[in-house]
């Protein structure tokens, strides 16, 4: 690639005259600092809660979970008790003639229905027990935020998950587990 003749003096001219040119100018005046802020604004105390680490370590949910486990074991039994009565009326029907085979099979296809409309059934119903239970326990939960944000002097509490970046001092989470506990201790609401 060739230079112009024009272009050439100024190339090996500009670097110098350009530090030249910032050696000789006068100093520019000091950036004007922001005007303090208007004393109409509040300065609003914030604090931050991690909603699932105070709904995994609230008593009242871990006192939940273990019923729901019980319940669920209760009818895992209740389940397996069908399927054996299944198991078994297939296992009789080789030794069974042509007629009583058909009315076993017939009874097989009613047990079948049975257990799946039990399944479902279970399903639905443990399914609602438990978002009964975690709508009541978020409440729970909420209370005390709200009544920690009114007694502290809060003027906004955030969910962690809405907040990209915090100082640790802002986390209230432990303080909102230690009083939804100590309430579920002294047998508070919790279920």
């Amino acid at each position: 690639m060739k230079i112009s003749a024009f272009l050439l003096p100024a190339l090996l001219v500009s670097p110098v005259c350009l530090a030249q040119a910032a050696e000789t100018a006068a100093p520019r005046p000091a950036l004007e600092e922001a005007p303090p802020r208007a004393s109409a604004q509040p300065q609003g105390k914030i604090g931050i809660v991690s909603v699932d680490r105070v709904f995994k370590e609230y008593k009242a949910t871990q006192a939940k979970e273990a019923e729901f486990q019980k319940l669920a074991i209760s009818k895992q039994a209740d389940r397996e008790k069908m399927v054996t009565e299944i198991r078994n009326l297939r296992d009789e029907l080789a030794l069974l003639n042509e007629d009583s085979r058909n009315k076993q099979k017939q009874a097989i296809d009613q047990k079948l229905q049975a257990l799946a409309a039990f399944d479902q059934q279970v399903r639905e119903s443990l399914r609602d027990q438990r978002e009964e239970a975690i709508s009541g326990l978020l409440k729970e939960i909420e209370q005390v935020v709200t009544s920690m944000a009114k007694d502290k002097g809060f003027d906004l509490i955030l969910s962690d998950r809405a907040v990209l970046y915090r100082v640790d001092a802002l986390d209230l989470t432990d303080q909102v587990i230690s009083v939804l506990n100590q309430k579920a201790g002294k047998g508070g609401k919790s279920g």
